[in-house]
C-alpha cells in the first residue's frame, strides 16, 4: 500500500466499490468524509495494540503539586500519548499485586520517584512510518465506518467489519512474532506457590 492518507483512504473506498480522490481536500463528499474520520479511525487502530512502530520512551519530571491522597507524586503525560504500555518496568507492584500507578487526568499517579520513565504508544501521524499491516487495518476500519453513508448498505459495512477484524488479527500476530520476549518479575503470590 503507498504510503499516504490519500492512498489509504483510496484503499477503503476501492473496498466499498467506491472510485477514488486526488486528495482529502477534494470538493467531494467521499473526500470530506474520509478527512473528517481519519485522524480518529488512526487513533482508534493505534490504541488497539502495542504497535513496534508507534512505541515510544519518556523520562518524565514530576509535577509540582502532589495528588490529593492515594499517592504521592503525578506525572503529565506526553501529548502524542494513545496508550500506556509501561510504568517504572512494571505494570503492578509484584509483591501485593496491586497497581503501582493510576490514570487520571492524562496524569500518571504513582508512589514512584522522579524522573518516571514509561514506554507508551504515540501518536504516528506520518503513515510512511506505518506497518503495511497497520495501514490496512486503517483503510479496512475507515471503510467499515464510511459503508452506510456511501453505499446505503449494512451489508458491506459488516463485511468491511470482518475484513478490519481480519487484518487486525493478522497485523497483531505479526506484531507479537517480531516482539521480543518480556521478563516478568515473581510476585509474592508466585513465589508462595514454591
Amino acid at each position: 500500500m503507498a504510503a499516504s492518507r490519500t492512498a489509504i483512504g483510496n484503499a477503503a473506498l476501492g473496498k466499498l466499490g467506491q472510485g477514488a480522490v486526488l486528495s482529502f481536500d477534494d470538493p467531494d463528499d467521499r473526500a470530506r468524509w474520509l478527512k473528517s474520520r481519519f485522524d480518529d479511525i488512526r487513533d482508534l487502530c493505534l490504541r488497539a495494540n502495542r504497535w513496534h512502530f508507534a512505541m515510544a520512551r519518556a523520562r518524565l519530571s514530576a509535577e509540582a503539586t502532589a495528588p490529593a491522597f492515594g499517592y504521592q507524586r503525578q506525572f503529565p503525560m506526553p501529548a502524542d500519548c494513545l496508550r500506556l504500555a509501561e510504568v517504572g518496568g512494571v505494570a503492578f507492584d509484584p509483591d501485593s499485586g496491586s497497581p503501582v500507578y493510576a490514570l487520571e487526568g492524562g496524569r500518571i499517579l504513582t508512589d514512584a520517584a522522579a524522573p518516571l520513565d514509561i514506554r507508551y504508544v504515540r501518536r504516528v501521524e506520518d503513515v510512511a512510518g506505518w506497518d503495511p499491516l497497520f495501514a490496512e487495518a486503517v483503510a479496512c476500519r475507515l471503510a467499515a465506518e464510511l459503508a452506510e453513508k456511501l453505499t446505503q448498505s449494512s451489508t458491506k459495512r459488516e463485511a468491511a467489519l470482518r475484513d478490519y477484524q481480519l487484518s487486525l488479527r493478522e497485523a497483531f500476530r505479526v506484531n507479537a512474532i517480531e516482539a521480543a520476549p518480556e521478563t516478568t518479575i515473581d510476585g509474592a503470590w508466585l513465589s508462595a506457590r514454591f
